[in-house]
């Protein structure tokens, strides 16, 4: 017996038995003769009134279901009563029948007080000299179980009655049938038939045969008692019972009798829901987004049917990914976060290497240091401000004034490498701190605070040069990495929700529709894009990070198509980082230790970097989730080619004749420089003597000195072809560059020699 049964015997002992019997004549009398009901609008004020009570509404099991064409099942949310309402249409009438028989059989004829039914409980509780029968309704059942207390007193007693009466006057008999079938208690932690049919025969209540609604409608009585687990004999002679019944009120034939009679009862429990915990850490995030909007109470009693973003598929391969890497006592924690670019979906969500020992969700609220993983925003901000790639910087040593007193900025690169002269593009493959310090000096850290913010960094933090590096006051959250990386696959848009579910702003979206249990939709999130970064320089920021994948800090993590990522280790190796995307999805890959800072720098003999762990399990988990998705580039907009020009390498301007040192970079169209170099300018000097010279060495001789050349032919074959035989001016002539045109002729035929481009 249960403890709960328990009390309620104890309470019956304590009431007196002839006071019991004589509330039951007065209830029958009252029910019973038609003055008094006559009479009963008369009185009615008086007496407790169901319109007083705010409407009962069962808890019903909140709903949670992946993203697949035929959601699954992937949990179950309720507060210890584990309830699935449904509407009468789905209870087969087979299940209503055998419980009326068992618990009713006059519950179409009375009108919520049945007076035979009470007659004949004050005769066994007389003659028992306790209560032992209450002579209640289904109606009253449905009315203790949902308006009244449960204890046993005259006045409870009364109040069941009226309410029982007044309800009878509003529903019909199959609501209330319905709903006392919706509230019940089965026993297993079953509650309501449409649980109880998934617990002991894992179907739902439309499917359930003869037999089944039978064993069921014998549960109520007594859970335990008539249990098919415990009890297998008892409660195969209760089914029996109802089925005579049944067979008794023409309800069923013979042969549904013999053959319901002889079917088995269920061996085992089912559990609802999944049998394994699936995706844990993601379910927590769903969990606390529901509570922000609807509340605790409709979360885990509302009957909310909840479908996600979630890829069970890719849930299993980040999983194994994880598992694969970190599979060893000591080994610090990881998390993940995958979502489509395009949609925002988030498909699979890893908050820890194990959910019963680590509750933290580091995916959604771990916030930690990103180190170079940061980097990519100052690049965006840098490309927006016409620096391409091609921009040459000195990796070396930086120290910085920072203005005011004394304070300075001196910047390392890791183990103290430097490259010297590299472009900006190299810089970001080798992830050199000296350059990318220099760069957001240039450009500032309030715009490039400004960069992260619009690409989906929503944690805030003070715009200050060292987040160049990484050096965030608050850190980032996987999640927010992950949809900020989003933004540069897509070409600059980032894609949200249309539902801010939280409050604070939209998010990557992981529930894309809730209803009510009846279906009615009370949310439809959809993704909404917003262009936030100019298509080329994203395009450009895609092209620069698809060298760090294939060759960079992130050389492991090359997928063999197009993809694009960036690794980060901060200090002392703490973090370790590696976010990367393909055009179909984006992926962020976290390791350290949840609970505090503590150094990776030996882990099972390995030095943790981004590059490295992070950069496997990324490489791993994407390479099965991208295993059936065509290879695609990323999106190239129109003129998004950058324009070729040759530069002075002293001054950096457009060169002219007289530069001494040239090369050729690449621009921005909308960032091409105008001017030409003023730190050279036009000298004067002597005019050489060219003739019986190769044009060659002359050609040599005159680019040095910065003068443009014209060439004539003098067809004369008595000569080499490529001998100069005049020029113009001559020899020891002051010539001024810019101003005059050297005129050099060659003793070949017209077009045996060809003037050689200038820069």
């Amino acid at each position: 017996m249960s403890q709960k049964s328990r009390q309620r015997k104890a309470r019956r002992r304590g009431v007196p038995a002839v006071v019991t019997v004589l509330a039951i004549i007065a209830l029958a009398a009252m029910a019973a003769s038609p003055i008094i009901r006559s009479g009963w609008s008369e009185v009615s004020e008086d007496l407790p009134s169901l319109d007083k009570q705010e409407e009962y509404r069962a808890s019903d099991n909140t709903l949670i279901f992946d993203s697949s064409p035929q959601p699954q099942l992937i949990a179950v949310l309720n507060t210890g009563e584990s309830r699935i309402i449904i509407p009468p249409e789905q209870i087969p009438q087979q299940m209503k029948q055998a419980l009326v028989v068992i618990e009713d059989d006059r519950f179409y004829k009375h009108s919520g007080v049945d007076p035979v039914g009470m007659l004949r409980a004050v005769v066994s509780n007389f003659t028992e000299g306790e209560l032992v029968e209450g002579g209640s309704t289904i109606t009253q059942q449905y009315i203790k179980n949902t308006y009244v207390s449960s204890e046993t007193t005259v006045n409870r007693k009364l109040t069941e009655a009226i309410y029982a009466y007044q309800l009878e006057q509003r529903w019909s008999k199959d609501r209330i049938l319905s709903e006392y079938l919706n509230t019940i208690y089965f026993g297993q932690g079953a509650y309501g038939l449409q649980v109880a049919a998934y617990t002991y025969f894992n179907k739902p209540a439309t499917e359930l045969t003869l037999a089944e609604c039978a064993l069921l409608a014998a549960l109520p009585k007594s859970p335990t008692n008539y249990s098919p687990i415990v009890h297998p004999d008892k409660a195969r002679h209760r089914r029996d019972v109802i089925l005579a019944k049944m067979l008794k009120q023409g309800m069923i034939t013979r042969e549904e009798y013999d053959a319901a009679t002889a079917a088995p009862l269920p061996q085992v429990i089912y559990h609802v829901g999944p049998e394994v915990q699936v995706a844990p850490y993601f379910i927590e995030y769903v969990k606390q987004q529901l509570i922000a909007r609807y509340g605790v109470q409709a979360t885990f009693e509302g009957g909310l049917r909840v479908y996600t973003s979630l890829d069970l598929n890719k849930q299993a391969a980040a999983e194994a990914a994880v598992g694969q890497v970190l599979n060893q006592p000591g080994d610090p924690s990881a998390a993940l976060v995958s979502l489509e670019p395009e949609t925002g979906y988030i498909r699979a969500m890893v908050g820890g290497r194990d959910f019963t020992q680590q509750k933290f969700n580091v995916a959604y609220q771990g916030h930690r240091q990103p180190g170079s993983a940061f980097k990519p925003f100052v690049l965006a901000t840098a490309m927006n401000k016409g620096i391409s790639p091609d921009t040459p910087f000195i990796s070396e040593p930086k120290h910085f004034n920072m203005g005011g007193g004394d304070a300075s900025w001196d910047v390392a690169n890791f183990d103290e490498l430097y490259l010297g002269r590299i472009s900006l593009e190299k810089a970001t493959v080798y992830s050199d701190n000296s350059v990318y310090a220099e760069l957001i000096m240039k450009v500032g850290a309030d715009s490039v605070a400004e960069t992260a913010h619009k690409v989906g960094i929503k944690t805030s933090f003070s715009p200050r040069p060292a987040i160049a590096l990484g050096g965030l006051d608050n850190g980032v959250s996987p999640l927010e990495l992950a949809s900020a990386y989003g933004t540069f696959a897509t070409g600059g848009k980032h894609v949200t929700g249309s539902v801010d579910f939280e409050g604070d702003g939209p998010d990557p979206i992981s529930i894309i529709a809730v209803t009510d249990s009846n279906g009615v939709l009370l949310d439809e999130n959809k993704p909404v894009a917003a262009q936030v970064i100019d298509p080329v320089i994203a395009y450009h920021v895609n092209d620069v990070l698809r060298t760090v994948a294939r060759k960079g800090t992130g050389r492991w993590s090359d997928l063999g198509r197009p993809c694009a990522g960036k690794s980060g280790t901060t200090e002392d190796h703490v973090d370790a980082w590696y976010s990367g995307y393909t055009p179909d999805l984006v992926t962020t890959v976290w390791i350290g230790y949840p609970e505090k800072r503590i150094s990776m720098e030996n882990v099972r003999g390995v030095r943790v970097t981004g590059g490295a762990w992070p950069a496997q399990i990324w490489h791993t988990y994407m390479d099965a989730a991208l295993a059936d998705v065509e290879p695609r580039n990323f999106y190239k907009p129109p003129n998004a080619d950058l324009v070729p020009l040759s530069v002075c390498v002293t001054s950096g301007q457009r060169a002219n004749l007289w530069c001494p040192e040239k090369e050729t970079r690449t621009f921005f169209p909308n960032h091409l420089p105008t001017g030409y170099c003023t730190v050279h300018e036009a000298k004067e000097m002597v005019m050489p003597n060219l003739v019986k010279m190769k044009f060659g060495d002359v050609w040599k001789v005159l680019e040095s000195m910065g003068f443009e050349v014209e060439l004539t032919f003098a067809g004369d074959d008595t000569k080499p072809p490529d001998e100069i035989i005049d020029q113009s001016p001559k020899p020891g002539i002051m010539i001024k560059q810019g101003e005059d045109r050297i005129v050099v002729t060659v003793a070949g035929p017209p077009g045996s020699l060809e003037l050689p481009e200038q820069e």
